[in-house]
C-alpha cells in the first residue's frame, strides 16, 4: 500500500498549453478523517447523534439486497418508532426521478417534518438517492450516511454530493449537502463479492493516482486477495482523507480543484450512460476504471503532459484490466464521444478531461479531441 501524503495544492499557468496545471506537494506522511465521518464498530457515533438530537421522526432507506444483508445488524441501534423504505430495485436505475418523487410522497405521507432524519442505508446509488430525496424536502432534512459497499466507503458517500440520472446522462441533477454523520462499518463488507469489491477499488486507485507521486510504483493487488474487512481499513482511510482535502480546498477558494476527482470519469462516465442505455449490467467502478487506462494513454501523448513518456503507464493500466475487468464489450469511439460531449464538466464546446503528468501530478482542464480519445482506446496495453 502506499502512503498518503498531506497536501497542499497549488496552480500554475502553462503558456505553451494554455492548461492550468493543478500540483500536487507532499508533505507529510498523515490521515485526516473529516469530524462528521466516522469509523463506527457499534454504531456508536449515530446513536450519540440520534440521544442528542432527538429527531421528530427517523427514516431508513434500504433496497432488496441491504434490507437482507445489512439491516438486521443496524436495527437495534434505532430508537422506537423507526420508520423504514425499501425501494424495490437496486442499483443505477433507481437514481431517478420517479424514485425521488416516491421518496418524497413518503415523506410527506409520514408526517416528517424539518427536525426528521433520513438514514441512507446501501451503496452509493441508495446514498446518492436518499441525500438528494432528504436535501430538497423541506428545503433540506438532516441525513445520515451508513455506506454498505467499498465504492461507496471510499468515494460515493464522501464530499457532499448528492445526484439523480436524468435523460440516461449520470448525476445530471443534484445538490451540494453535507450529511449530520457517515458511519463507516467495516463488517458491512462481508456482504460483498469479489466483483463488488474491485469496483470500489477502482475508486481508491483514482485517488492513489491523482495524489501520490511513487504511485506508479504501487500495487494494488495485495489486500485484493484478503476476504478480511479490516484489510481494507487503511485504503478507506486514505481514500477518505485525499477527497476530503480536495473537496475542502475546492469550497475555500473556488479554484475548479474538485474536478480531479473526475480523473477516469469523463470516458468512464460515456461508457456507464451508454450501458445503461442498452441494459447491461456494468458497474460504476468497472467503467471508471477503464476510463482512467484512457486517460493514462492520453496522457502519453497530449501536450500539457510532457513528462511522461509513451507506456510510461503501460504497467498501472495492466494491473487495472487485470483487477477490474470490463463485462460488457466496447461501444464505437464515435458513440462513446457523442456521450462525452455532453458531460457537464465540458466548457465553450470542448471537451475536457484529468490527465496526468506523471503520478500525483494531475491535469485540469485539458481540451482533448475525438482522433486522440479514439487512438487511446485502439493502443490501451492488453490486461
Amino acid at each position: 500500500m502506499c502512503p498518503w501524503f498531506e497536501s497542499r495544492w497549488y496552480h500554475t499557468y502553462d503558456k505553451r498549453t494554455s492548461v492550468r496545471l493543478l500540483h500536487f506537494k507532499p508533505l507529510m506522511e498523515s490521515t485526516r478523517i473529516p469530524s462528521h465521518v466516522h469509523i463506527d464498530p457499534v454504531f456508536s457515533h449515530l446513536t450519540d447523534w440520534l440521544t442528542q438530537h432527538n429527531p421528530s421522526s427517523v427514516v431508513v432507506v434500504s433496497d432488496p439486497m441491504t434490507e437482507k444483508w445489512c439491516l438486521p445488524t443496524l436495527t437495534p441501534h434505532l430508537p422506537p418508532g423507526t420508520q423504514f423504505l425499501r425501494l424495490g430495485q437496486h442499483g443505477e436505475k433507481i437514481k431517478s426521478l420517479e424514485h425521488a418523487h416516491a421518496l418524497w410522497d413518503s415523506f410527506d405521507g409520514m408526517g416528517m417534518d424539518r427536525n426528521g432524519l433520513v438514514i441512507a442505508l446501501g451503496g452509493g446509488t441508495i446514498t446518492d438517492l436518499s441525500a438528494f430525496a432528504a436535501s430538497t424536502y423541506l428545503r433540506g432534512l438532516s441525513f445520515w450516511l451508513l455506506p454498505t459497499t467499498l465504492l461507496a466507503m471510499v468515494d460515493a458517500a464522501i464530499g457532499g454530493k448528492t445526484g439523480i440520472n436524468f435523460r440516461g446522462l449520470k448525476n445530471r441533477i443534484g445538490t451540494f449537502a453535507t450529511p449530520a454523520g457517515i458511519s463507516i462499518h467495516l463488517p458491512f463488507l462481508d456482504s460483498l463479492n469479489a466483483r463488488e469489491m474491485a469496483n470500489g477499488w477502482a475508486e481508491h486507485i483514482k485517488h492513489t493516482l491523482i495524489s501520490t507521486p511513487d504511485a506508479i510504483n504501487c500495487s494494488w493487488e495485495g489486500p485484493m486477495e484478503q476476504a478480511e474487512p479490516a484489510a481494507f481499513l487503511h485504503a478507506i482511510e486514505s481514500s477518505i482523507s485525499i477527497k476530503s482535502a480536495v473537496v475542502d480546498q475546492d469550497f475555500e477558494e473556488r479554484a475548479g480543484a474538485r474536478k480531479v476527482l473526475n480523473f477516469g470519469h469523463t470516458v468512464g462516465h460515456a461508457l456507464e450512460s451508454w450501458a445503461l442505455s442498452k441494459d447491461l449490467e456494468l458497474k460504476h467502478g468497472e467503467a471508471v476504471a477503464w476510463g482512467m487506462r484512457v486517460a493514462l494513454k492520453m496522457s502519453e501523448e497530449h501536450p500539457a503532459c510532457p513528462r511522461v513518456q509513451t507506456g510510461a503507464f503501460d504497467a498501472v493500466s495492466r494491473s487495472i484490466a487485470r483487477l477490474i475487468p470490463l463485462p460488457c464489450e466496447l461501444p464505437s469511439a464515435d458513440v462513446l464521444w457523442d456521450l462525452m460531449c455532453t458531460d457537464k464538466k465540458n466548457t465553450n464546446g470542448e471537451v475536457n478531461m484529468i490527465l496526468l503528468n506523471g503520478a500525483g501530478q494531475p491535469i485540469l482542464n485539458a481540451t482533448v479531441t475525438f482522433d486522440a480519445v479514439q487512438h487511446a482506446i485502439h493502443n490501451l496495453p492488453s490486461g
